[in-house]
Order: C-alpha cells, then structure tokens, then sequence
C-alpha cells in the first residue's frame, strides 16, 4: 500500500496559525497584515474602520 499525503481542501488558510481577528486595538499596519495573509483585498488608503470591517 502506497503512503501518501491527504489534504483537507476544506480547510481555512489560518487554522495553522493561533492568530485571532484583529479588533479597534490593533494597528492599522497589524489589521493590514492579518488581511493580506488571509488574502482578503484592501485600499492601502482606508481608514481602521473601514479595514476592520473587513475582517
């Protein structure tokens, strides 16, 4: 029996990191992070409301 590699497609991008959502207490240059790892599109002119709205 071949050993092989299962991928679960399903899966979130972020579930292997402990990163949590950012909140009104994160920088903007944090909430910018956490949405660009988690390939979400942002204008690098909005304001951190318009970002965490994103979220």
């Amino acid at each position: 029996m071949e050993k092989g590699v299962v991928i679960n497609a399903a899966a979130p991008k972020a579930a292997s990191k402990s990163v949590s959502k950012p909140t009104d207490k994160n920088t903007v240059a944090e909430i910018k992070a956490y949405l660009s790892e988690n390939g979400i599109e942002f204008a690098s002119s909005a304001k951190k409301a318009d970002l965490l709205a994103l979220v």
